[in-house]
Order: structure tokens, then C-alpha cells, then sequence
């Protein structure tokens, strides 16, 4: 490193904080404390160690000192003790400088980024597609891409014929001709999937065939088909009712994000006029600006947002155990965008937004009931955000040339699943999202109404990426294929419990859900006493109490919503078990699968069978 970029990384303030120690008890009056990044341990009284773990965040002696004095009884008013100790600690290697994280994070790690694939997937929306089509027409730039693809989950046969002619027509206009994944494609892939591994012919069909699924909305299966056609390259997955647009965020802030923390904001507008002309036309198209850093290292794509390396005084405030686990050759497996339009959630993502938003939103002229349900919001990062769990935008890059794992093929929170799975797998990634967003204007209505239960009884697959996540360890050296087949015994093991145990797990994984939004929602209340909004004070406060309300309920998971209302426990226990042994048969064959698509779908191209006539 140069000596200018050692003093980038440390100029300013220093910031600290306590953060990747081992704690092990002596008696009550004594604890060892090892720093796990230097080795140094120390002994310390317990009631010192319950102070620190409020120290968490970068920040400067001074700061963390003032923050004890006022919530410590032990040292109220005694400030310059507090920053004597933090000092002391200091010294000692036993608190975590910023400068350290930055320094590390600088080092250049350079890598050959595998080519991009671009997919559109689709069901049952021709006309959204037709409008599609032509704005990634309008986009340009499609000869960069190594191919493009149109997957087609429609049920009904005219909106099939329907997007297929769309791209015909399209291949007719376009530098780069775009491949057809209808009905006979993916017969196609799944009868030679399963003719070179018949030993994984349940796995195949339970994630491909989409007769497993019937009367079931298959969210996850498209993604996977285009995992599928995208081994060895970085995928660029566009939802139909998007446009192929890049738009800058009607409001920015300076530098770059550590931690997934606030880092999405909003804005409200009263009618499509106003929501279309809020940002202005990025100068670049949104495929080539998902490509520009998906699969870089984090050093180079910190270097290339941040113009520069990275900075001390840029972590203040960031999560020091978070910050310490990053590293420069982390790969960047996921890009996000924002949205601008239809948010893509239901009425109730308004409760985790920050201070500047809520503003914005109690204060927004049609009122907070309509900027809430009208969806014509613009919803993203201000800044670009480096982060550890992704999630799912209407526009999503995935580095393909590592092991990715599959989808959930069905029900809502495959999202989520995906994005548990991917970090247990590469528990050394990050996510990436860009500060510029999609359109994302849906051609049917969806109404939706802040009047719904603000607590929910989610369950099924939202609960089990949750269980995921709170396995993960971030430093697990190793390979994906072993932590995807760690993940697929989990699932057994889950499939082997009791009825009992099954309903216990249930019952505690949804209760620590709803403990978590308790003490969300209780503290956005206090702060909202703050604002001049007596509707967004009653909204939060029915919050608090219908989350209250659920924590202390009996659940059952014939709750969850969706489901049939004669179903029984057993019979529903009895299904899960189905599904999870269902998936823990493509987890195990997942790898060979790649392997062998890989393969077909090259022959299915040079052969253009999957080219429309």
C-alpha cells in the first residue's frame, strides 16, 4: 500500500469500537476478553464488558465516552472516566480501529469478470412485455451481452403465442437476437436433465417441472431456469413490468455505504407525472450498469464508487462487526437497483423507513393514506450501499460463474431464501446496490391498503431463511458445494422432527419475528412523537399493539395466510415435510445439474432450437 493511501485510511479522528472479541466468564467478577483480530487478551470486570457491547459502532473515545455517561447508572455524569477506560482499552488492542478496516479494504485484488447473459422473465403479461422489449430496444448497447432470453412461465396458451411473436418481432430490430424459453424449451432441458441424471430426477422435477406446482404461483421457478441457462456467466434478471431505463434518485448523498442499515429511502408523488419526471435519465442503460462492478472484488468496486479508497471517517457510525468481516477480494455475487413506481411490497414497507423519508411521507400533499397506497414511489439507495444479504429488485445481477444456489420454485419469500442460502454458501460476498433505479410500472392494478394487519403470521419460507441467517458464520472458509449440501441435510433434518417440535419451531421462529418488529415499531413510535403526524403516530402505535398482540398469541402454521381454510395441522406439518425433503433433493443434485445444463443449453443454442420462427 502507499504511504497515501495509508494516510486515507487513517486520517481524522480515530474511531473504535468493541467489536470481535471472545467473552469468557471467570466468576462474577471477572471476564476474559481476546481480541480475535490481534490475539491480545485482557480481564475485565463484567459490568465493563455489558458497556462496551453499546459500543459497537465506529465512533471516536470522546463520542462513546459521552454515550456511556448518559446510559451507564455506574458512570452518570463521570464522562472522563469513561473515556480514561476507552483509552486504556485502546492502548491495549482490545477496541477495533476504523483505519485498520480501511486499510485492509484497500488492497487491489483484480479479477476477469465472465461475460453477461441478460434474461427477461415473464407470466401471463404479453402486453408488459411488448413494452419491455422495446425500451431494451431503445437501450441499445445489446451486443456487449453473450445472449438474451425470454422465459415464459405463461399458463395460458394466447399470452404464450403472444410472447413469443413479441420476440420474433424483437429479433427482427435487435443487434442481438433474444432465445425463446417456452413449453418446449424447458421440456426440453429437464428431459435431458433428467436422461443424464436419473438419480436426481426428483430434484429435477421438483424444481423445474411445473406440473409439481399446480394452482401455485411459481415465483422462483423462472429464476432458476435462468441460473440454469447462465452457468459460467453473470446474469442480468429483468421482471417483464419494468422499463429498460436507468434513473437517478431524486435526492443523493455523498460517498459510499457499509451495512444494509437505512440505506434504502423514499420519495412520494401524487401522480405518474410527477413520479416520471422526479429523477433524471442516467447517462448509461441499466444492463451495462449492473454489469459495470457484478463479480469485481470489493476492493476494486470501493475504489471505483468511492473514487478513491476508502476513508476512517466513512465508517463512523457503520457496525464494526460487520465492517471487520469484509475483505478485498470479497466477490460482489448480487447488484440491486431501486425502483421507481410500483415499490414491489405491500402497503406496510413504510415502517422501516428513515427519519428524511417519513418526512417525506407525512408531509407529502395527497396525504399519507394515498402516497402510501397510490405505489407511485420512488424507493432506493441515495449512495451506493455495500451490504451482506441481498434481497430482490425488478432488475438483479448475479455472478453465475460461482456457485449459485437455486430457487425456491414456488410461494412468496424465495427472495429472501435465495439470499440466506447464497451467504451460508459464500459467507465471504457482499451485495451491491447501485444509486439509480428502474421504472417499475405494473399494466394491471394492485390495489393494496395501510388498513391490512400491520403483524402478520408470515411463516413457511420466510422463517426458514431466517433460520438460515442465524446460522451463518462469517468466517466459514469452506467451499459453496460443501456449505449447499450442509444446507440440504438441514432441510432433512427439519423433515425429521416431530409434529411437536415442528409447531414449537414454528411457533418460536415467528415470535422472534414478531419480538424483533415489538421493539422496531415501539422505537419508531417514540420518535414519531416527535413529528406533527397524529396519523402516522396511530399508525405505529397499531402497530405496536398488534404486534404486542401477536407475540403473546398461540399460533398455529394453519395461520399462514394463503392456505386452504379446511386444511388441518397434521396434514399441512405432513406438506412441509414434502417440500422440505422435495428441496433437499435439488440442493444435492444441484451442482451436477449446473454442470450438465451447462452443456445443453449450449447445444440448444448452436442448434437454435430455442431461436422463435
Amino acid at each position: 500500500m502507499t504511504d497515501a493511501t495509508q494516510s486515507a485510511a487513517t486520517e481524522g479522528p480515530v474511531l473504535v469500537a468493541f467489536a470481535d472479541c471472545e467473552l469468557i466468564p471467570i466468576s462474577s467478577t471477572m471476564m476474559l476478553v481476546i481480541n480475535r483480530a490481534n490475539g491480545n487478551q485482557q480481564v475485565v470486570a463484567p459490568q465493563v464488558i455489558e458497556g462496551l457491547k453499546t459500543c459497537t459502532n465506529f465512533d471516536t473515545v470522546e463520542a462513546h465516552a459521552a454515550h456511556l455517561a448518559s446510559t451507564r447508572a455506574e458512570l452518570s455524569g463521570k464522562e472522563a472516566m469513561a473515556a480514561n477506560a476507552l483509552d486504556n482499552l485502546k492502548s491495549s488492542g482490545m477496541l477495533l480501529e476504523a483505519g485498520s478496516i480501511c486499510t485492509r479494504l484497500a488492497q487491489p485484488v483484480s479479477k476477469q469478470l465472465a461475460p453477461t447473459r441478460v434474461f427477461v422473465i415473464t407470466c401471463d403479461r404479453p402486453a408488459a412485455v411488448e413494452r419491455l422489449l422495446d425500451s431494451i430496444l431503445r437501450a441499445g448497447q445489446l451486443s456487449q451481452h453473450n445472449a438474451l432470453f425470454l422465459i415464459d412461465d405463461s399458463r395460458e396458451p394466447h399470452n404464450r403465442a403472444a410472447n413469443r411473436e413479441a420476440v420474433v418481432q424483437f429479433n427482427l430490430r435487435s443487434p442481438r437476437d433474444m432465445f425463446y424459453i417456452g413449453e418446449e424449451a424447458q421440456a426440453e432441458l429437464i428431459a435431458g436433465l433428467t436422461a443424464k441424471l436419473p438419480e436426481h430426477a426428483e430434484g429435477i422435477r421438483f424444481l423445474l417441472d411445473r406440473g409439481m406446482w399446480e394452482g401455485k404461483k411459481t415465483f422462483g421457478r423462472s429464476r432458476t431456469l435462468s441460473l440454469l441457462f447462465s452457468v459460467g456467466y453473470r446474469a442480468l434478471v429483468m421482471d417483464d413490468d419494468i422499463l429498460c431505463q436507468a434513473v437517478l434518485p431524486p435526492l443523493t448523498e455523498q460517498g459510499i455505504g457499509i451495512g444494509s442499515g437505512g440505506m434504502r429511502k423514499a420519495a412520494f408523488y401524487e401522480n405518474p407525472e410527477a413520479l416520471l419526471s422526479s429523477g433524471a435519465t442516467a447517462g448509461f442503460d441499466p444492463l451495462s450498469g449492473h454489469a459495470s462492478l457484478l463479480g469485481s472484488t470489493l476492493s476494486t468496486a470501493l475504489h471505483t464508487l468511492n473514487n478513491g479508497p476508502l476513508q476512517a471517517q466513512q465508517l463512523q457510525h457503520v457496525n464494526a462487526a460487520l465492517a471487520n468481516v469484509l475483505k478485498a477480494d470479497a466477490p460482489v455475487l448480487v447488484t440491486q437497483c431501486g425502483s421507481l413506481g410500483d415499490p414491489g411490497t405491500g402497503a406496510h414497507w413504510v415502517q422501516q423507513l428513515d427519519q428524511d423519508s417519513v418526512q417525506r411521507l407525512i408531509s407529502a400533499p395527497h396525504g399519507m393514506r394515498n402516497a402510501i397506497e397510490n405505489r407511485l414511489n420512488w424507493l432506493g439507495s441515495a449512495r451506493p450501499n455495500v451490504f451482506k444479504m441481498p434481497f430482490m429488485s425488478q432488475l438483479t445481477g448475479l455472478d453465475n460463474s460461482h456457485l449459485l444456489p437455486p430457487y425456491f420454485p414456488a410461494y412468496r419469500g424465495e427472495d429472501a431464501l435465495f439470499g440466506a442460502m447464497l451467504v451460508a454458501m459464500h459467507s465471504q460476498s457482499v451485495a451491491l446496490e447501485y444509486p439509480w433505479s428502474v421504472p417499475h410500472l405494473p399494466l394491471e392494478a394492485r390495489p393494496t391498503s395501510i388498513d391490512t394487519p400491520i403483524a402478520g403470521t408470515a411463516g413457511g419460507i420466510s422463517l426458514l431463511a431466517r433460520y438460515l441467517t442465524e446460522k451463518i458464520d462469517y468466517r466459514d472458509g469452506t467451499s459453496a458445494a460443501h456449505n449447499l449440501q450442509a444446507i440440504a441435510q438441514d432441510a432433512l433434518r427439519l423433515a425429521a422432527r416431530s409434529d411437536a417440535d415442528l409447531v414449537l419451531d414454528y411457533r418460536s421462529g415467528l415470535a422472534r419475528g414478531h419480538a424483533d418488529q415489538v421493539h422496531m415499531l415501539m422505537a419508531r413510535y417514540g420518535g414519531a412523537q416527535q413529528t406533527p403526524s397524529q396519523e402516522w403516530q396511530a399508525y405505529l402505535k397499531r402497530g405496536v399493539e398488534e404486534a404486542q398482540q401477536a407475540l403473546v398469541t398461540q399460533h398455529s402454521p394453519t395461520d399462514i395466510q394463503g392456505l386452504p381454510a379446511d386444511i388441518t395441522e397434521a396434514a399441512l406439518l405432513q406438506e412441509f415435510r414434502n417440500l422440505a425433503t422435495g428441496f433437499a433433493a435439488a440442493l444435492e443434485g444441484w451442482v451436477e445439474m449446473r454442470e450438465v445444463a451447462s452443456a445443453l443449453v449450449e447445444e440448444m443454442i448452436a442448434s437454435r432450437t430455442i431461436y422463435p420462427l
